[in-house]
């Protein structure tokens, strides 16, 4: 089975080796905490009848990207899972590994220091102290397997037990079936539960998945101009039973190379002023999300 290649590149010829050899290792950037949990059950007045298509919902990109290598590629976040849930995030982006049968969080080659179980207990926790919320959760094979022995949805199963978890291969229509609950976006091959996510999934640039799914993941840019173009076009898209923005890019060619840290320090104040002119928002992924994001996200639309 082809996983799909990370978006993790060292570039403008700087080797790991090189790297690594001039005693850099792999490290965090600075972690930021945060106590607010104001939009922890943001929800709770969306009428169950509504639709899931007309629900604007933030997101974060590689949500458990909190580590990186040589403080250069690899880190997507700051805060911590349970911190993006109580700040309002309720699209998560999970990119894992099969070690051993059991799964871990990393981006590409970039172990982050988490297993699934811890992933699953947060999410679980949460909802039980939010059960008017609903998450979705997308699911990628980020790398190859090691030593295990199962395949990637098996060594899945074991840890999506609880009846939270929705596996249907179909969307939900209204928020009320799904209050309380995951919603499985499977980015993996072969997959047989969970909305299919995996065929179909082009690399960098707008597309349409199963289920009517429209995706803006142009990621690969030469200006953060060109992605503010991206996301706005997908703001303008009408009709789709989801619309998925991502917000995350890095600047191919030039050195040194620009990755997501300095895209995001363009982007997000900017999305931040944008985003109040546009009332179908759709799902927003952000890199590197903050309590100010989500004030500019919410302040329209609760």
């Amino acid at each position: 089975m082809e996983i799909k290649t990370s978006r993790i590149i060292i570039a403008g010829g700087v080797s790991l080796l090189v790297l690594l050899s001039a005693g850099l290792g792999f490290t965090g950037l600075l972690k930021q905490g945060s106590n607010s949990t104001q939009y922890s059950s943001w929800m709770k007045n969306i009428n169950d009848s509504t639709s899931l298509r007309d629900i604007n919902m933030p997101g974060s990109h590689d949500t458990m990207a909190l580590y990186s290598i040589a403080d250069l590629a690899g880190q997507c976040q700051t805060l911590s899972l349970k911190d993006q849930l109580n700040l309002g995030v309720r699209f998560l982006d999970i990119r894992l590994k099969e070690d051993h049968n059991k799964l871990k969080a990393v981006h590409g080659f970039v172990d982050q220091r988490a297993s699934f179980d811890y992933v699953t207990e947060t999410i679980e926790n949460f909802i039980k102290d939010n059960p008017s919320e609903m998450i979705i959760m997308s699911v990628k094979e980020e790398a190859d397997p090691s030593s295990s022995d199962i395949s990637f949805e098996d060594s899945l199963k074991q840890y999506l037990t609880s009846n939270i978890y929705y596996l249907n291969k179909e969307l939900p229509s209204t928020l009320g079936e799904v209050r309380g609950k995951v919603i499985l976006l499977s980015r993996y091959g072969g997959s047989s539960i969970g909305v299919p996510a995996y065929d179909g999934w082009k690399d960098s640039c707008s597309f349409v998945l199963p289920n009517d799914i429209y995706v803006q993941d142009t990621y690969k840019i030469s200006s953060t101009s060109d992605k503010k173009d991206e996301i706005v076009k997908c703001f303008n898209e009408v009709g789709h039973s989801l619309k998925i923005n991502f917000l995350s890019a890095y600047k191919t060619g030039g050195f040194p190379p620009s990755y997501a840290p300095s895209s995001a320090n363009d982007i997000n104040p900017w999305i931040n002023t944008e985003i109040s002119k546009y009332v179908d928002r759709g799902i927003v992924l952000y890199d590197f999300v903050t309590e100010s994001n989500m004030n500019a996200f919410f302040k329209e639309v609760l």
